[in-house]
């Protein structure tokens, strides 16, 4: 089995795709890199593929894999999350156009389909955070009030929960378009600041990795 790290033989020699995939995972941590991406054989695989005892016990052609610096991921992560939250944000205000419309159930699953959003983008940020990669005391230092755009949002959230909670659809649209766009566009703000400190404390840069 060829085994490929970031387009390099490895020289490793493995039987399966689960053993090349460790000692490869092993040499990635040695430079301070984790594995992202699997492709075998060409064929790239997800999570699901990679927890399959029967999938990874098989041997292939070749193995290639993808490497990333944990600061880049996280960069990404913050990145990506920023540009979802506008998405959440756009839809929303297609829900709170659909209510007004009289076409609530619509209106419903549009914002249903936003607050999942909103959820994953909490938890990206959370895990994110919890990776210690860049800490609060960066944040402060660089006058970036994660904590304070936290607070908005969950609030913000409360009050459009309660609305929904209490049926009153006027006041959920109300909510959608005249309160929650500032919020949205404020946490958007510091999820970009923050991808933008972790470039520069960490100063990871396209050439550096």
């Amino acid at each position: 089995m060829r085994i490929l790290l970031d387009d390099k033989d490895t020289g490793i020699l493995a039987e399966t795709v689960g053993s090349a995939l460790s000692a490869a995972a092993t040499m990635a941590q040695k430079r301070g890199r984790m594995i992202v991406e699997v492709f075998v054989d060409g064929i790239a695989w997800c999570d699901e593929d990679l927890a399959s005892v029967e999938f990874t016990q098989r041997g292939a052609s070749e193995l290639r894999l993808c490497s990333a610096h944990p600061a880049q991921l996280l960069r990404d992560t913050f990145m990506h999350s920023a540009e979802a939250v506008l998405n959440a944000e756009e839809i929303q205000r297609n829900a709170a156009k659909l209510m007004q419309g009289d076409r609530v159930r619509e209106g419903f699953d549009q914002l249903l389909q936003a607050l999942t959003i909103w959820s994953s983008v909490q938890t990206a940020v959370t895990q994110g955070i919890s990776l210690g990669i860049i800490t609060r005391d960066h944040l402060s230092a660089r006058g970036i009030n994660l904590d304070g755009s936290i607070a908005a949002l969950d609030a913000q959230l409360r009050t459009l929960r309660d609305a929904m909670t209490a049926q009153d659809t006027t006041a959920v649209s109300d909510c959608l378009l005249y309160e929650f766009p500032a919020t949205s566009r404020q946490f958007a703000a510091t999820l970009a600041d923050l991808a933008k400190a972790v470039d520069a404390i960490h100063t990871v840069t396209a050439d550096a990795w």
